[in-house]
């Protein structure tokens, strides 16, 4: 996606996201939840994703982020085979989506056990 570097993430924001790689760990976000919950669509992430517009002295509301930028991770997430259109709505995880999202995970190294004394 061309200028990523301009894109704020939701109207209630001021500024683009400071990370040069926002767009990348949202894409693992959006992947991540779609293999969580089956079926999930654009409505719901921008739910998800939404956070509180602070309007100056004024009571502060909740707010949706971008649906045109989801949109296009779903798309991409498609292109790239990992997900697919669900037939009751929104989309699902593939096959390959799912194994490949597993090799991913077994990478990670584990967090050190917390230790309570």
């Amino acid at each position: 996606m061309e200028n990523v570097d301009l894109i704020k993430t939701g109207c209630y924001k001021e500024l683009s996201p400071y990370d040069p790689d926002w767009y990348f760990v949202r894409a693992a976000s959006v992947a991540r939840k779609i293999y969580l919950k089956q079926g999930i669509g654009i409505g719901k992430f921008r739910k998800i994703y939404g956070s509180t517009y602070r309007k100056g002295v004024r009571t502060e509301h909740f707010c949706k982020v971008s649906g045109g930028l989801i949109r296009h991770i779903c798309q991409q997430l498609e292109k790239a085979g990992l997900v697919e259109l669900y037939s009751k709505g929104g989309r699902v995880i593939t096959s390959a989506g799912k194994r490949d999202l597993d090799l991913i995970a077994g990478r990670c190294p584990n967090p050190p056990q917390m230790i309570f004394t």
